[in-house]
């Protein structure tokens, strides 16, 4: 009737290949991550700026719930360059130092060839669980591939 239902041998090879990608964007997560902490420079910075912003979904996931919002915290950090240019950011994701007050110092990473693409250095941010994530759903997409490739060889 279907040429594709959920039992039927192209599910599992193609499951692996979706696992085999989000393990490759897991590594160049992890890469860059790497990259930014080994090339850019660090240096202090002070929080001159935050803000709340709402994501308010009008089809939540829960069906219980009519609307389901979200709230990230946003910091806005100051820091000068080893030129001594003042430069200013939002920095692109919320961290566990999201909670820090406005006037507090804090650690920046920026990229010497463009100051202005910097980040929050330490803390929990994205680019470490944001990789977890992806070997942790990643790696068992990836071997039900295996298990179907054994499967149709045995």
């Amino acid at each position: 009737m279907y040429w594709f239902h959920f039992s039927s041998d192209l599910l599992m090879p193609l499951f692996s290949l979706i696992g085999l990608l989000l393990i490759y964007l897991g590594f160049r997560t992890i890469r860059r991550h790497r990259y930014r902490k080994r090339h850019w420079v660090r240096t202090k910075g002070q929080i001159v700026d935050a803000h709340i912003e709402v994501d308010i979904d009008v089809v939540p996931f829960d069906r219980d719930d009519q609307v389901d919002t979200s709230y990230t915290r946003r910091l806005k950090v100051r820091f000068y360059t080893a030129s001594g240019e003042a430069v200013e950011f939002w920095n692109p994701y919320s961290t566990n130092l999201s909670l820090n007050r406005v006037g507090s110092k804090i650690k920046v990473l920026y990229n010497p060839s463009n100051p202005r693409d910097a980040r929050i250095a330490g803390g929990v941010n994205g680019a470490g669980c944001l990789a977890f994530m992806l070997f942790l759903i990643g790696v068992p997409f990836a071997l039900s591939g295996v298990f179907a490739v054994l499967k149709f060889f045995l």
